[in-house]
């Protein structure tokens, strides 16, 4: 599954080009050079970049990576290694692994199709499998932690491929190892998953009980939930193939319990979700909102008119015009609710 002959990518370039297509917000964008990674051996070329101090830049499908940046000096590697697989049980658990490259809404779609319900919640979710552990994707009930079995990384430092378990990936809300300083050392080339094999639906969310619609008596099947997302996924998010955006542009901001009950006493109607950290998640899109931001144009961009946390590319928007915006929001949400909205997807 790891093996691969230890030389260039076929598909490589070292002229400057254009990398709006990269990335799914679709800012205008040129980068020094292009390769995609489809063997073994091109991940230790990456790694030789790396080490060379060419500060390559490597993406998924650019669905959590925005070029602000006119011009970068940088080249682009793409990771794009396929394949899927199981590879047997453990702990009343189905192990499969998916490689780096593959599409996640796909490799979920997959894993129901096969018969191994457990991610279902997760579906719809742009990007590949080698990006997902990354930020601990999550949504509607469930985090990607609860789901890794195993990360398979080459080490570029120690120059060999490392097996680092659930504990050693420093999961947490929308982080993990991979965004930290000691986490860069790592390429992410395979991730295995443990699937229950005794599944049982997870509708802590209520828009996803609503949106089942299932009498009390029934339970709902995997593929029922699957297909309950996507709808409620498909009616809150805008397509980027139509509208540039990358999804969730701000995460969900933890405050104190203390800081969270001074707001609860001005806006009793704020949505809050108490953490077991003795901390208070709140929600960023409905802070947003409550600046007046929701369904506004700034120039060339805006912020989605359905739902307040998806920023937008009204049209041949540019990088500055989007740092602006950003700014803009920041500032008024922490002069008005004394909170700092974080930026989710990585800006170059």
């Amino acid at each position: 599954m790891f093996q691969g002959q230890p030389a260039l990518p076929s598909a490589s370039t070292h002229t400057a080009i254009n990398a709006s297509a990269f990335h799914t917000f679709g800012l205008h964008s040129t980068v020094a050079g292009f390769r995609s990674i489809q063997t073994m051996g091109c991940v230790q070329a990456l790694a030789n970049a790396e080490r060379a101090g060419l500060q390559p830049i490597l993406i998924g499908q650019g669905s959590n990576t925005v070029f602000v940046s006119t011009e970068v000096q940088r080249c682009l590697w793409q990771m794009n290694i396929k394949g899927k697989t199981k590879l047997g049980t453990d702990a009343g658990c189905y192990i499969l692994r998916a490689m780096a490259g593959e599409n996640w809404h796909e490799w979920v779609e997959w894993t129901l199709a096969q018969g191994y319900p457990g991610l279902e919640n997760l579906a719809l979710i742009p990007g590949t499998v080698g990006a997902s552990p990354v930020q601990n994707i999550g949504a509607y009930g469930l985090e990607l932690a609860e789901r890794i079995h195993a990360v398979h990384v080459w080490n570029t430092q120690a120059q060999c491929l490392e097996v680092l378990k659930t504990k050693d990936c420093a999961f947490a809300y929308r982080d993990s190892i991979f965004k930290q300083q000691v986490g860069l050392r790592y390429i992410i080339v395979a991730v295995d998953f443990a699937l229950p094999i005794a599944w049982q639906p997870k509708l802590d969310y209520a828009d996803l009980r609503k949106g089942l619609l299932q009498p009390p008596s029934l339970s709902p099947s995997a593929w029922d939930v699957f297909h309950a997302v996507c709808a409620i996924r498909t009616a809150k998010l805008p397509d980027p193939k139509h509208l540039g955006n990358s999804g969730s542009f701000f995460k969900n901001p933890w405050v104190s319990a203390q800081h969270a009950a001074q707001l609860l006493q001005q806006f009793p109607n704020m949505p809050h979700y108490p953490m077991p950290t003795e901390h208070v998640k709140l929600a960023a899109g409905w802070l947003i909102e409550q600046c007046g931001f929701k369904g506004t144009a700034h120039g060339r961009v805006g912020v989605y008119a359905k739902q307040a946390l998806v920023l937008c590319n009204l049209g041949q928007a540019t990088g500055p015009e989007l740092q602006q915006l950003i700014g803009t929001i920041t500032q008024k949400v922490k002069a008005r609710f004394g909170v700092m909205l974080e930026v989710e997807p990585v800006l170059i």
